[in-house]
This record gives C-alpha cells, sequence and structure tokens, in this order.
C-alpha cells in the first residue's frame, strides 16, 4: 500500500504561535511587487525540463486552432474511437488525444489546449493557468493579448502582491493538527468539519467577514484562519490551531482545561458556537430555538444548521381511541444505539500459564439495524402516557421518522455508556459495519419522495408539507471519527476523503490509506454527505 506521510519539520520552527494576521492598511506601504514567471509550479517543472519541445508543441496547436474554416478541433479523438462536439475541445499538449472533456485521458500528460481560445488547463491544477511564455505564443497576431496584471495604481499591484501566492494549487488541504495537550478530540472534528464540501466553501468564499468581527477568541475567525492557512498556502507540516482551542477555553465551560474530552461534546459545542458567531444571537437557546419545532416552519438560514440542520417527526398513537400526537424536534446529528445482546462465546489463550479460558464478545452490527431500532415502534406504558382524548392514562405506541433530511448528517454511534445506580462509565466495543454509500428513504416520514404539490396548495390538510423536505435521501461517506482505546486512556484519529482518496488524520500526521481499513475502523461518529450536492 503506497503512503504518503507529511510529518512536521523542525521542532522548533513548528510550534504554534499566536501570529497577527496581516490588515489591508499593511499591504498598502511602500513594496516592490513580485513577477510571475511561471503559470504554476506545474509548468514551471514542465519548461525547466523540455522548454524548446513545449513552446513548439503549443505554437502547432495554436496555429491549427486559428487556421480559418478549421473545424477538426471539435472532433474528439481517443483510443475509444472519434466523435465531434459543438463545445470546446481539448487537445493534449503532449499527445495527439483529443477530449471532449477536461477530464485527464493519462496521468502522466498533465496539460491540455483548450480549442476555442488555446487556454492552458493544467491537470494538477484543475484549472486554466496563465504563463507569460504560452501567452506570448497565443497571442501573436491578435490585440486580445490577456494581461496578467490589469490595475493602474502602484498600490494596486502592492494589494495583489502581499495577498496573492505563486503557487496557490499546492495547497490542497492535506495538513495535520499539532495536539496541544491531548486536543486529539478538537483535532478530528475539525478535520471533518475542513473536508466537509459546504462548510469548505463557506470559508473560502470569504462567508464569514473576520476583518468586520469583533467578538473576542471568536470560533467562527478561528475556523476561517484554519481554512486560510489551509487552502491558501502550501505547506505540509502540522497546523497549531491555538485561537480555536482559545475559543474552547473561553465559551466551552467544560471543554477547558488539558483532561480529555469527548468529541461529540465537541461537535456539539463548536457548531453551538459557529452559529451563534454567525448570527450574533448571544442567547443559549438560540441553537434549538431557531430550527423547525413543528411542521412547515422555517430553518435558521445560517451556515451550520444549513449544512447540518434537519428535522424529527415523532408520533404518539393512543393503544384505546387511535388519536395520534404529532411534534417535531430539531437534530443536528443522530444518537444511536448500538449496544447487541447478541454475542458470541470464543476462547482465548492465556499464555502466562498456558491455558485457554472463554470470553463474551458482542456480534458485529451494520448501520442499518441501528438506524431500523431508532425508528422502530416503542411502546409506552400508562404510567408514562395520558391521552387527551380520552382523558385518561393509556399504552401508546411511540415512533421516530425523518422530516427533514440535512445535506450533511453526523451519526453518533453510543459508544460510551454511563450507569446513574452504579456511578459507573463504560465503552460499548460492538463493532458496527457502515457503508460508503447509505440509503435513508426507510427512515423518512414517508417511504417514497413527496409528488410537488398544485400551484397554491404549499401545506398538506394539517398545515404542513408532506413526506420529507430537502434533498434525495442517498448519502455517500465523507468522514469518520474513531476512538481507540478504553474510556478513561483512548486517542482519536480520523479518515477524510478527498477526491477519491481516504486520508487517516492522527494529529499532525497525514497518511493515505485504501478503503479496507477505513472499513475496519471502531467508528465513533460518521458524517454523511448528501450524494447529489
Amino acid at each position: 500500500m503506497a503512503t504518503t506521510t507529511l510529518t512536521p519539520t523542525a521542532a522548533s520552527a513548528d510550534m504554534p504561535k499566536l501570529v497577527k494576521k496581516g490588515s489591508i492598511s499593511e499591504a498598502k506601504s511602500p513594496m516592490s511587487a513580485t513577477r510571475m514567471v511561471y503559470g504554476c509550479s506545474h509548468i514551471k517543472d514542465l519548461l525547466s525540463k523540455a522548454r524548446q519541445p513545449a513552446i513548439d508543441g503549443y505554437t502547432k496547436l495554436i496555429r491549427s486552432i486559428k487556421r480559418p474554416g478549421n473545424v477538426s478541433t471539435h472532433i474528439h479523438r481517443s483510443t475509444s474511437g472519434t466523435g465531434t462536439s459543438g463545445r470546446s475541445t481539448y487537445l493534449c499538449l503532449q499527445c495527439p488525444n483529443v477530449s471532449s472533456s477536461q477530464e485527464r485521458h493519462r496521468r502522466e500528460h498533465a496539460f491540455s489546449v483548450e480549442s476555442t481560445n488555446g487556454f492552458v488547463l493544467c491537470h494538477e491544477c484543475r484549472d486554466f493557468v496563465y504563463d507569460p511564455s504560452f501567452e506570448e505564443v497565443r497571442s501573436q497576431g491578435s490585440s486580445k493579448k490577456r494581461k496578467h496584471a490589469v490595475f493602474s495604481e502602484p498600490g494596486d499591484k502592492r494589494l495583489v502582491a502581499t495577498n496573492s501566492g505563486s503557487t496557490p494549487c499546492a495547497a490542497t488541504g492535506l495538513r495535520g493538527l499539532y495536539n496541544m495537550g491531548q486536543t486529539c478530540f478538537m483535532s478530528v472534528v475539525l478535520q471533518s468539519l475542513g473536508h466537509n464540501p459546504i462548510i469548505r466553501a463557506y470559508y473560502l468564499a470569504e462567508g464569514h467577514k473576520r476583518d468586520e468581527c469583533e467578538r473576542e477568541a471568536c470560533t467562527s475567525c478561528a475556523l476561517d484562519d484554519m481554512f486560510t492557512d489551509f487552502y491558501g498556502q502550501e505547506k505540509h507540516e502540522g497546523y497549531g490551531a491555538v485561537h480555536m482551542l482559545q475559543g474552547c477555553w473561553k465559551g466551552g465551560g467544560s471543554l477547558a482545561g488539558y483532561s480529555q474530552q469527548d468529541a461529540h461534546e465537541f461537535l456539539g459545542f463548536i457548531l453551538n458556537s459557529l452559529h451563534t458567531a454567525n448570527t450574533g444571537d448571544e442567547d443559549e437557546e438560540a441553537t434549538s430555538s431557531s430550527v423547525a419545532k413543528r411542521k412547515g416552519s422555517d430553518m435558521c438560514d445560517c451556515i451550520v444548521h444549513q449544512t447540518f440542520g434537519g428535522v424529527l417527526k415523532s408520533t404518539v398513537t393512543c393503544s384505546s381511541c387511535k388519536n395520534t400526537t404529532t411534534t417535531y424536534d430539531p437534530f443536528t446529528d443522530l444518537s444511536l444505539d448500538i449496544r447487541n445482546a447478541a454475542v458470541a462465546i470464543k476462547k482465548k489463550k492465556l499464555s502466562m500459564i498456558n491455558g485457554s479460558t472463554t470470553v463474551k464478545e458482542a456480534l458485529p452490527m451494520e448501520l442499518t439495524e441501528c438506524l431500523d431500532r431508532f425508528t422502530a415502534p416503542e411502546t409506552l406504558s400508562s404510567d408514562s402516557y395520558q391521552c387527551r382524548k380520552c382523558d385518561k392514562a393509556q399504552e401508546a405506541e411511540k415512533r421516530l421518522k425523518i422530516s427533514t433530511l440535512p445535506p450533511v448528517l453526523p451519526v453518533h454511534l453510543k459508544r460510551f455508556s454511563h450507569s446513574k445506580s452504579l456511578a459507573t462509565s463504560s465503552k460499548v466495543d460492538t463493532k458496527i459495519r457502515f457503508p460508503f454509500t447509505l440509503n435513508l428513504e426507510p427512515y423518512t416520514a414517508q417511504p417514497k419522495a413527496p409528488k410537488p404539490p398544485p400551484p397554491g396548495d404549499q401545506k398538506a390538510e394539517d398545515g404542513g408539507p408532506e413526506g420529507v423536505k430537502g434533498t434525495e435521501p442517498v448519502y455517500v461517506l465523507s468522514s469518520v471519527v474513531v476512538h481507540k482505546g478504553k474510556i478513561d486512556n483512548g486517542h482519536y484519529v480520523c479518515y477524510c476523503k478527498q477526491e477519491e482518496e481516504w486520508f487517516r488524520f492522527d494529529d499532525s500526521m497525514v497518511v493515505r490509506v485504501d478503503e479496507k481499513e477505513v472499513m475496519g475502523a471502531e467508528a465513533y461518529m460518521l458524517f454523511y454527505v448528501v450524494e447529489s450536492l
């Protein structure tokens, strides 16, 4: 198995420090602008090794594209055959292949030329890149030469030079997080958020205005800093989430200090904190009250609830009069019971005495079994249910279903069991088999997707929309948080998917792994993202 390990370089230089972020005013101070020599690091590598053949090949392609009446560039050719396209095609710079899409046809061929304008597409960067050498060839005989910088004021050039890097394509976000004193519980949740496509897009698009935020020890500012550092700079050493730790100590209550904490508890804290930071609502109950508590009410429009906010439908039916009471409760994750009564008896060798003993081991469970249990009918005794219609205590049947599906669904597996009577805690070691693709349709309020209501009839007869609102019920696995060891002496790691590959994040260490290792992990939390996102 091929592995790529990203580890810190020098211990003295890698210690996390508080660094003040540069401001716009600082960017306007006199300095010399940096001249871009190459379009990207991959073009630099190409031109350094084979400059003349690359320029000659690009020149031939540009002449072909510019030839009057030429239609050959709209014919795509590959080993599987030929075809025509009314759209732009992509001519490989290193072989005769012509593709109808921007997909890379060979791993070692990193550049294509777009047939309409001759722009260079770098497959490593996954973007069109500007290179002065290629642009000089492309613009010959044309007045439409692209300018890399079209700024009239010297201050504009200084501003761009201060806030841009020469190789932003190399910043892929694959960074570890330093353990700053049993902070692995925080690291795994931050990595899961960092590989969440909605959260990532929000912060990279400056959804949170850090320069305008006046909150002290703001967790949203800290997360913005992390995204900026991960995706704005070409670094491979670990990242010290100092500002995030400060925010946890200030607003996290029991999360303050250097003792080991629960990753699920931290997830709840960070989502509440981000909600508050991005809405300005200081009310402690803001998070719960802002999500729909009744059928048909709107979600909070903050990034947290637009990403993780869902609604559970609870129905209680009286066994006598069949009267049904329906309530709707918000959730940002599902907590599933994983205790399994079925056990297997196994023999365990005792090497010290050259003997053996029998042990009981819980049988593995499927994640779908846990969801079936979560949504299965539950009988309520007459001691715990008072029927309003019968006006007396009655037995009843209670059932939970998902009414509104969130775009991202965190699933919490209850691995830690606490007994109040015995005042003890223990870890549930049941093996949970989870799929890479999960269909949630059987666990929703209506088995099939509801038909759209007729114009003007947005609600059902009982005053709310029918069936599941929101997204399609097929989800794909994005991240897995794992707890290793015992309840009082354990360690958190996580697995996150980037593109089509899986990586294990163990504090500051990042290692590429295969799917088999991910599937064999002792999952504590699972993050599923809707497939149609």
